[in-house]
């Protein structure tokens, strides 16, 4: 087995630095007393001048049964978390601004609504629930309402106070939560019932008033929609016969100024397609018209004007062309009677058309108003029923004589008599070892930046020079 030994070199050394440090110690003692007694003195004058602060507690306990009732539905049965979270729900009670405010104004009267609210936010940066500060709810369901401050009976009072308001605050909470309550859904289904009955008559009355006009409603085919029934699919059918028959007036109105224009000029009428056909007069004519234009100018060719066929042949002509402007216009006034006909039938349209719209209009608002009575009063029926259901339930929960949770103060605040800050003992300890350790440090700082020689150990260790002794002191 290897054992280690100093060596000689080694144990020089830590006696040369051991001897050092004490010289350092001795040649700054003033520094260093000095330095301790200005912070052991500054720390002491810091433990007596500090203000004295108290604290006063009330300590609470939180009993919860097991959860009996069907209408609250617990996922968890971890009764540590359970605590835990009904803890934080005390926490927030306590540290709401209902609470609080009360407080304010019970302690401090005659306040101002500002001066309230800067209370009430001072008290709850200062108030400490625990747990979760320390104690854990693993073994204890025992909770802490802890307040400071430098009047113990100003501590004491606010303390009762905020115990007080809380446990009061915190009942009319407990009490004011009836949603799973028997009596409160008695009232809400007896109210449902008054609203169901109403919209039913409601329901009725319209039925009976429009019985015709839903019977027309109810009686449309449901394969098919309600553009495709009824009122609407004789509109729809009728709209497009009216675009059909103006198309045609509009196209009989063009060929009527087309002919007016040929039967006032001088010129040979045009012949529309639509007025000719076989056995008709006026094709007759166009063709006897286009003979004869051809064996005039046949003729003409041959013979001057003057020449008596040709003659004949023009007066034939003329007449021919006279007759077929007779024929034209009788088609034209034939034409102008169809025209006045349709436009008639298109007035006659026009007012039907009118009229069932307004029909489509009235059977869509009838049958809007029908759905919007009976969906009402279907959701209506609903809400009933669910209610009637909850009701039930509640009366279940009733029946089973259930505890509810129950805050119990266990320990009410006393006037505390002895403060729990400053520490002026550890205070003062913190002074002595400050003062001792800043005046070392000091020392040794300055010993650091200070590169005079002050024994003669220093001129052998820089100058390498033999000292053959010393003078302590030199009077002058």
């Amino acid at each position: 087995m290897a054992t280690a030994t100093a060596t000689p070199a080694s144990t020089e050394s830590a006696r040369s630095f051991l001897r050092e440090a004490i010289f350092v110690v001795f040649y700054y003692k003033r520094l260093i007393t000095y330095l301790f007694a200005v912070t052991s003195l500054f720390f002491l004058t810091l433990a007596i001048v500090l203000p004295a602060i108290y604290q006063c507690e009330a300590q609470f306990s939180m009993s919860m049964p097991q959860n009996l009732d069907p209408l609250q539905k617990e996922n968890s049965y971890d009764t540590k978390n359970q605590y835990q979270r009904m803890l934080m729900d005390q926490k927030e009670i306590i540290a709401s601004n209902r609470v609080l405010m009360r407080v304010a104004r019970r302690v401090f009267p005659d306040k101002s609504d500002d001066e309230y609210q800067k209370i009430s936010d001072q008290l709850h940066k200062d108030i400490e629930i625990a747990p979760p500060k320390g104690e854990t709810f693993e073994t204890t369901n025992v909770y802490y309402l802890r307040y400071e401050n430098h009047d113990p009976k100003v501590a004491l009072d606010l303390t009762n106070a905020l115990s007080e308001i809380y446990l009061d605050v915190f009942a009319e909470i407990a009490g004011a939560r009836t949603e799973y309550s028997y009596e409160f859904y008695k009232k809400q289904v007896e109210s449902l019932y008054e609203v169901v009955r109403q919209k039913s008559e409601a329901l009725r009355e319209y039925e009976s008033a429009n019985a015709l006009a839903l019977a027309d409603i109810q009686s449309l085919d449901p394969n098919k929609t309600v553009a495709e029934t009824g009122a609407k699919a004789q509109l729809n059918d009728l709209n497009r016969k009216r675009e059909a028959l103006l198309e045609e007036y509009v196209s009989l109105t063009q060929t009527l100024a087309d002919l007016e224009t040929d039967l006032g000029g001088n010129r040979l009428p045009t012949v529309l397609p639509e007025m000719e056909g076989s056995g008709k007069a006026l094709t007759a004519y166009k063709n006897k018209i286009a003979q004869l234009q051809m064996q005039i100018n046949e003729v003409k060719t041959q013979y001057t004007d003057e020449y008596e066929p040709l003659r004949r042949l023009k007066d034939e002509l003329d007449a021919n062309i006279g007759l077929m402007r007779e024929e034209m216009s009788l088609i034209l006034r034939a034409k102008t009677i169809q025209a006045d006909s349709i436009r008639g039938s298109l007035g006659e349209m026009d007012k039907l058309i009118a009229n069932l719209e307004d029909s489509v209009r009235n059977t869509a608002q009838q049958l809007s108003a029908y759905e919007y009575l009976k969906n009402d009063y279907n959701l209506a029926k609903d809400e009933y029923s669910a209610a009637k259901n909850k009701l039930e339930l509640a009366r279940q929960a009733s029946t089973l004589s259930q505890q509810k949770m129950v805050i119990t103060m266990i320990d009410p605040p006393t006037l505390p008599t002895k403060p729990v800050k400053p520490k002026r003992t550890v205070i003062a300890l913190m002074g002595i070892l400050f003062g001792i350790f800043l005046g070392v440090g000091g020392a040794f700082t300055l010993d650091y930046f200070d590169h005079t020689l002050k024994n003669p150990e220093d001129i052998d260790y820089y100058l390498k020079l033999p000292c053959f002794g010393s003078l302590s002191h030199i009077d002058v």
